[in-house]
This record gives structure tokens, sequence and C-alpha cells, in this order.
């Protein structure tokens, strides 16, 4: 059948001109996103109790892990896909929308189990509330994904801040109302329906009755080993809650979630737009070494001057930021966003990898490095929560960055076979990220230091710290990186 141009766009002949229209697009999305989730935070925490958001944390942590089987990763082939045909899009729409709607069917009677394992019976109705996400995500899959193979980022980027502003909303009303974990619980399910909508409103596919389950083949034989290595990946993401939540109680994990949270902006933001922006890119690039290898080098550069700016400023304004919360007991997160940041920083460096490896078709490889993150996790950070039990959250969280140092490595033997590279090649990428840190701790540091002796409130000294962070990006691009902002992330 004679390739339709409704599925396809030929990739500019810059590559690097599609990744940043990715990353600027899907890079407002994901800054307003992040502004909205924060807001929303905010008034939880005025109209939540730590015990209501360790429950929701409990329920959310366990659907964004299912959620991770979205079509059996199917979607996933058809992005990576050189060639695609209308009837195999159509089968595999059909496919992925009885697979989400087959797999609620078999979880929801585990939702006894995991209630029973937190002796919480408030989980069960909020665990199965979660669960009707996944059905929802699979039915939008297919069209989503088509918006994305013809890197039509403005088009993801709208859906993306409508639906997170309509799901805000929504949390910040049931949570004003006085719904507790369900506030945050239905607002995530929400955002299933408002991809959904989206993706079909902008997509403009509408699905034919026609099937074949050979015309999945070999999408799934692709998707699934995407699929597991998503699944470990968000498993990954998601085992620190479970685990705090069993061994340290509700109570501790609301905090924590809250401190992760806000300290975890940096990754949380850039993997939406590393992701969508880059692994289309990588994939029309796989079999051009050359190419590859020097497009992977300048996304590194870019991943890791991003992740900085927002470093910088949450480690300077943690302390203003939960101080306008009514409640005392936030207060107890600050000591320890710091050492997520760092967590954060480095995960934030590794997201790219897994895309990679997919892109050139070898998704299997995901699942190794994830598997291998689960054990160490396991043995390692639960070891450290109880090697020390005065400071628990700190030790599993240093003992997580230390891991990060074996998984580099990992990541950094796995690549060779897809692009050339050198660890000081990779590390000469990753310093002007580092650099801006230090540059913008410099006045950073005495605002911070004489902030009590200041005659200044918690939103003057904010304000004053992003005034710093905007001022220091212009003087580090201009005298440092030898760039305007607006080339910032454009030259290699």
């Amino acid at each position: 059948m004679p390739k339709d141009l409704a599925y396809e766009k030929d990739l500019t002949v810059d590559p690097k001109k599609s990744i940043r229209s990715g990353f600027g697009w899907l890079g407002i999305a994901s800054i307003l996103s992040q502004i909205l989730d924060a807001l929303t935070m905010f008034v939880a925490m005025i109209f939540m109790s730590k015990e209501d958001i360790g429950i929701a944390t409990l329920a959310l942590s366990f659907a964004v892990i299912v959620e991770s089987f979205n079509s059996l990763g199917t979607n996933q082939g058809i992005l990576q896909s050189k060639t695609l045909t209308p009837d195999e899009t159509h089968s595999v729409f059909w496919f992925s929308t009885a697979f989400g709607l087959g797999i609620l069917v078999l979880l929801i009677p585990l939702a006894w189990p995991f209630a029973a394992f937190y002796s919480n019976a408030a989980l069960i109705p909020l665990f199965i509330t979660s669960m009707f996400k996944l059905p929802l995500v699979s039915i939008a899959a297919v069209p989503e994904q088509l918006i994305n193979r013809r890197l039509e980022y403005r088009k993801l980027s709208i859906i993306n801040i409508f639906t997170t502003l309509f799901c805000s909303l929504l949390k910040i009303g049931l949570a004003i109302c006085g719904f507790g974990p369900w506030a945050l619980v239905a607002g995530s399910t929400a955002f299933g329906l408002g991809k959904l909508v989206g993706a079909f409103a902008f997509s403009k596919y509408i699905p034919q009755k026609h099937f074949k389950f050979a015309e999945c083949k070999r999408f799934l034989s692709y998707g699934i080993k995407t699929c597991f290595s998503t699944a470990l990946n968000q498993f990954n993401k998601n085992l620190h809650f479970l685990v705090v939540g069993k061994l340290l109680g509700e109570g501790v994990l609301g905090i924590y979630k809250m401190a992760y949270e806000l300290a975890m902006t940096p990754a949380l933001a850039l993997f939406v737009v590393v992701t969508k922006s880059s692994f289309p890119v990588f994939s029309r690039l796989q079999d051009k070494r050359d190419e590859l290898s020097k497009l992977f080098l300048w996304n590194q550069k870019n991943i890791a001057l991003l992740a900085a700016i927002p470093t910088v400023a949450i480690f300077f304004a943690a302390k203003d930021i939960f101080g306008l919360m009514p409640k005392a007991e936030w207060m107890d997160a600050i000591p320890i966003i710091p050492f997520v940041l760092v967590l954060s920083f480095f995960r934030s460096i590794m997201l790219a990898y897994p895309d990679l490896y997919r892109a050139c078709g070898r998704p299997e490889y995901p699942i190794y490095t994830e598997l291998l993150e689960t054990v160490l996790f396991v043995v390692a950070c639960t070891g450290a929560i109880f090697a020390y039990d005065a400071f628990p959250l700190q030790a599993m969280i240093c003992t997580w960055i230390a891991l990060h140092i074996i998984y580099f490595g990992v990541h950094f033997e796995i690549s060779q076979r897809f692009i050339d590279s050198s660890i000081p090649k990779l590390i000469r990428h990753i310093l002007p990220g580092i650099g801006y840190i230090l540059f913008a701790a410099l006045p950073s540091v005495p605002l911070y230091l004489f902030r009590d002796s200041l005659p200044f409130t918690n939103y003057t000294h904010i304000i004053l710290e992003l005034l710093i962070i905007v001022g220091t990006l212009f003087l580090y691009a201009k005298f440092v990186l030898k760039m305007s902002i607006r080339k910032l992330f454009g030259k290699s």
C-alpha cells in the first residue's frame, strides 16, 4: 500500500531545529504544567493533611506503574517505525483499546490485597478509581502518537496545557471542598480523559472498522520490550514512595512527597520535553551514527543547562515556599530538598539514554538497566533506611545518588553501540550546566544567608531569587558561553 502522507512528515534538514522546536513548545507546556501542579500542591498542603497526601500517593504510585503498560507499547512502535500505513494504524488502535479495557477488569480485584498490605481500607476505592486512567490513555495512545510522529509539537503542547489546567482546577476545587485524597486521585484520572479528548481533536484521526492482528505483530514485538522498560522505569520512580509509605508511615510519606515533588521539578519537567522531542528525531537518524552522535551530545548539553536553572532557584527559594504554608508540619520537608535536588540533576542527565536505545531499535536495553536500578535500590536504599534510622530519608537519597555512578558507567558502555563518545566528551557537555549552578549561586548565597535579617517577606525573597536566576542566566550566556539567550540552546 502506498504511503499515506497524513501519517508522515519529512524531517527538517537540520535535526537540531526539530529538537529545538520540541524543547520550545513542549518546554513551555511543561513549565506551565509544573506551575499549575505547584499551585495545586500549594492548595493541597493548605486543605489536606500529610496523611491524606500520603494515602493518595500510594494509590497513584501504583496507578502510574500500571499506566506504563499503555497499549502494551504498540504506540511507541508506531512512533519508532520507519513506515506506517493507515490499516496498521487502525489495527493498533483497536488492539490498544481492547488491551486497556481488559487490563482494567483484571486489576480491579487487586485493590483489596493492596489495601491489606498497607492496612488501610480507604485505599480500595482510591485504587479502583486510579485504575480507570489506563483505558483512557490507551484509547488516546494512537492519535497522540500520530501527532508526535508528524513532529507537531505545538499541538502536543496545547493538549498538555489545557488538560493540566482542567485537572488542576478539579484538584483544587475538590481539595477546598474537603474531599481529601480524592482530590488528587480524581484529578489524575481526569487527566486521562483530557488526553483522550485532546488527542482525537488535534490528530483528526478517525478509527475505521478494520482490525488484523497480523498488522499489530511488528509493533507488538517492539512495543512489549518498550512497555516493560517503561513499566520498570515507572516502578523505579515510584518504588521509593511505596517503600517510605510502608516502612515510615503515611505521614512521613506525605512530607517526603511534597519535598520530592518540589525538588524533582527539573527532572519531571524535562522527562516529557526530552522524550517527546528527542525520540522521534533520534528514530529518524538511527542509521546515521555520526549525525546521531553529535546530536546526542548536543542534547545532553541542553538537558544539563535546562536542569540547572530550576535546581538553583528551588534550592534557594524552598524555605520561603514552604514558609508560605499555614501548617508548620510542612517545614519538615526543607532538610530533604537539597538531597533530592542533587538526585534530580543526575537523573535529568540520564533521561535521554533509554530513548536512544529505543530509537535505535533495541528496546530491551532499558529493561536491563531498569532491572539493575530496581535491584540496587531495594538492596542499598532500603538498607540505608534501617542503617541510619535517625535520618532515614537523607540516608536513602544519598545512597540513591551514589548508585548513579554505576548507572552512568552502564549507560556509557551500552550507548557506544549506537554513538561515538567518550567520558571526557560527556563531562564537557555537562559542565555548562554545573557551571551555571555555581555562577548563579554566587549572588544567591549572600541573600540566602542574610535573609532573616532583611526586612523582606517570603514572597520578596522568592521574587528576588527569580530575578537573580534571570540575570545570571543572561550574564552566563553572554560572558561565559559567549552566546545570546536566543541561541543558548541552538548552538552545538
